[in-house]
């Protein structure tokens, strides 16, 4: 190395120390597109393409939350707000949205979850309503939720609110709508008709919510509906019409409820779609009454179907000639529902002895 590189590089060693001071104590530069790093701490901005996502998991208040919003925002349009921990980490500490606390700013996609959020403004997020597209709040402790944004959200697709306390869902009204996930909110109640408006509902998700009753034509206007969970609750009486559709419906999940009377006509339409998948398992049915599910077997027929009845206390003798000598319904039942009488599959049942005794 000469003497001559060496002074030059003693000089930039010089400048470089006796500038970071200054520096030190400049204002930060903006992330532009993004607001001022400092300014919306703890909340990261990203860009992503011509995409801004907001994450603001590392919150610990409402009144931080609210406070980064009243930073300068040189594009109040985000693609994304994050505010998620793990499930094995602490809640977030945010209780409540409240009217004003996102300011002008809006979200396409909004995922909150694991924290201790009980409450959402009626018009917490009235600014986004025009452009959201997906709500996810699960996993936190929300009584009260804004479903009437639904109505004003038009290109809104995806709505999941459970494992919440939610006491209350009210009528909706939107042809975007098509999935809808209420699921682990103990104690939930809705009206018979609420999802009558949602004509796109592809999947309707509501186990665990201590339902109790399906009014009749619960879902017939849902004339996309594709997938419905009604297990894990509290129903005893499947009613005439209450499971009647005319969407191509094809997977039924009613299992681990407390259903002992099937009325007649309560199951309709199931053959709409291409394939049908019905979990009626763990229930206390005991009989599969001729004038009740024969209907039911034969809207299947010649289509990919499978019907579980797995832990049900079935009594098997002439009640059930109808099924096992029609080879048709044989290829729906699934093995493993077993005949508390006689300890055996039902399909294992002597239909000769049945046919010439019955």
């Amino acid at each position: 190395m000469t003497a001559k590189t060496l002074t030059l590089l003693l000089l930039c060693t010089a400048t470089l120390t006796q500038a970071a001071p200054n520096e030190s104590l400049a204002e930060p530069k903006n992330d532009f597109p993004c607001p001022d790093v400092i300014a919306i701490s703890p909340c990261v901005c990203t860009q992503v393409g011509v995409k801004l996502n907001l994450d603001c998991s590392r919150v610990t208040s409402d009144n931080q939350l609210a406070g980064v919003f009243k930073a300068d925002f040189p594009f109040n349009n985000f693609s994304m707000l994050t505010i998620v921990a793990d499930s094995d980490a602490p809640r977030i500490n945010i209780v409540s949205l409240d009217a004003d606390t996102f300011q002008d700013v809006s979200f396409v996609n909004i995922h909150i979850s694991h924290t201790n959020l009980q409450f959402i403004y009626p018009t917490a997020l009235d600014k986004s309503a025009p452009r959201l597209e997906t709500i996810i709040v699960t996993d936190s402790f929300l009584e009260l939720f804004p479903f009437d944004l639904v109505d004003y959200a038009p290109l809104l697709t995806d709505l999941r609110v459970f494992r919440n306390n939610l006491i209350h869902m009210s009528e909706m009204s939107s042809d975007t709508l098509m999935y809808l996930d209420v699921a682990y909110n103990p104690g939930l109640q809705y009206g018979d008709h609420t999802l009558k408006n949602l004509p796109n509902l592809q999947y309707f998700v509501a186990n665990n919510i201590e339902l109790a009753h399906v009014g009749e034509n619960a879902f017939y206007e849902n004339t996309k509906l594709v997938y419905l969970d009604l297990s894990n609750n509290k129903l005893e009486t499947l009613y005439a019409g209450s499971l009647k559709f005319k969407s191509p419906i094809e997977t039924i999940y009613l299992n681990d409820n407390n259903i002992h009377t099937v009325e007649v006509g309560a199951i309709e339409g199931l053959g709409n779609g291409y394939e049908t998948k019905l979990f009626m398992q763990n229930n206390f049915v005991e009989s599969l009454d001729q004038k009740v599910w024969e209907p039911v077997f034969n809207s299947v027929a010649g289509k990919l179907r499978t019907f579980v009845f797995d832990g049900n206390p079935f009594e098997c003798s002439c009640n059930v000639l109808w099924l096992v000598s029609n080879s048709e319904h044989r290829r729906t039942i699934a093995r493993g529902t077993i005949c508390e009488n006689t300890e055996t599959d039902i399909l294992d049942v002597d239909v000769d002895f049945l046919q010439a005794n019955c």
